[in-house]
């Protein structure tokens, strides 16, 4: 294995752990905790009238996506929220590309060239929760 893929396939395998342990962190206002927090996926989802009180967003690392919604909605509860919208994204963090190129002469010394190379994206999902109040 070349040098230059096992220094990449390192750096790859750092990122993947320094998020795999990085905890969501909350910005925002924080109210009284709450023991229910309602779930949208679409703010036009929200037929009350509410205020956006804060957000977090939760790297790829996370084991499943049901259990990273269920901490969401608990942290949620501990901040105060009634409501939280999640959004799920997928963003390129890595372009990889690797090529080859195979040159050849004939005998009437002309040179012959074959390339073929090959592009591949590396993504990373996230998880974007915009907790929210209801007005009263």
């Amino acid at each position: 294995m070349k040098k230059e893929t096992l220094i990449q396939l390192f750096g790859i395998l750092l990122i993947t752990l320094m998020t795999a342990c990085a905890k969501p962190s909350y910005f925002g206002t924080t109210y009284p905790p709450t023991s229910n927090v309602d779930v949208y996926l679409d703010k036009a989802d929200i037929r009350k009238q509410y205020t956006t009180m804060g957000s977090t967003t939760i790297e790829k690392g996370f084991g499943s996506i049901e259990a990273t919604q269920q901490k969401v909605i608990e942290m949620g509860k501990a901040k105060g929220a009634d409501g939280v919208i999640m959004t799920l994204t997928e963003e390129v963090v890595v372009t990889q590309q690797n090529g080859t190129a195979i040159a050849s002469k004939t005998k009437k010394d002309k040179v012959i060239a074959n390339s073929s190379s090959q592009t591949r994206d590396i993504k990373e999902t996230k998880i974007i929760a915009t907790f929210i109040k209801y007005n009263q």
